[in-house]
């Protein structure tokens, strides 16, 4: 990934990358998570935020870090609980609330989420989990983007 590039459309500048914009050292983002910047609670971490005013890590007994993994998608209005850990390639439904771990992969939502269903069979999970196409350069990921687009992971696995 383009380590400087936080919009990842143009003409979109409410949805940004959120490694490049998350300044704080205890929270840890996939390259290629994106995020709304109106949505709760990734604002709170910015750079331009006074974080000595706004003591978030007060407010509540801290249960640990929460973790995104990379290539995930987070629906509208999601609220992810402290201490959970979100894999990679997981999806997690608008509006819903995540209160344990989500396996990479998996598609989850609800109230408490659930898991609706996996996005793939667990061959090609495991073959996703060991290429890790989001750690290429950005002009590998550019050659092979109709691949990843696509799903046709037995053309990704031979890169």
């Amino acid at each position: 990934m383009d380590t400087y590039k936080i919009y990842p459309r143009s003409n979109d500048l409410e949805t940004v990358y959120l490694k490049p914009v998350i300044k704080n050292a205890n929270i840890i983002v996939g390259n290629h998570a994106a995020k709304s910047l109106s949505n709760y609670p990734f604002p709170l971490f910015f750079e331009e935020w006074d974080l000595d005013r706004i003591n978030v890590t007060n407010a509540w007994d801290n249960k640990g870090d929460i973790m995104i993994g990379n290539d995930v998608w987070i629906g509208y209005e999601a609220v992810i609980m402290q201490g959970v850990h979100i894999g990679d390639g997981a999806i997690i439904a608008a509006r819903s609330v995540i209160t344990r771990d989500v396996a990479p992969y998996t598609v989850v939502g609800g109230v408490p989420a659930k898991e609706i269903r996996k996005r793939f069979d667990d061959k090609t999970i495991t073959s996703l989990m060991e290429i890790k196409w989001w750690d290429w350069k950005y002009k590998k990921i550019k050659e092979n983007l109709s691949a990843i687009i696509d799903g046709d992971i037995d053309n990704l696995v031979n890169k």
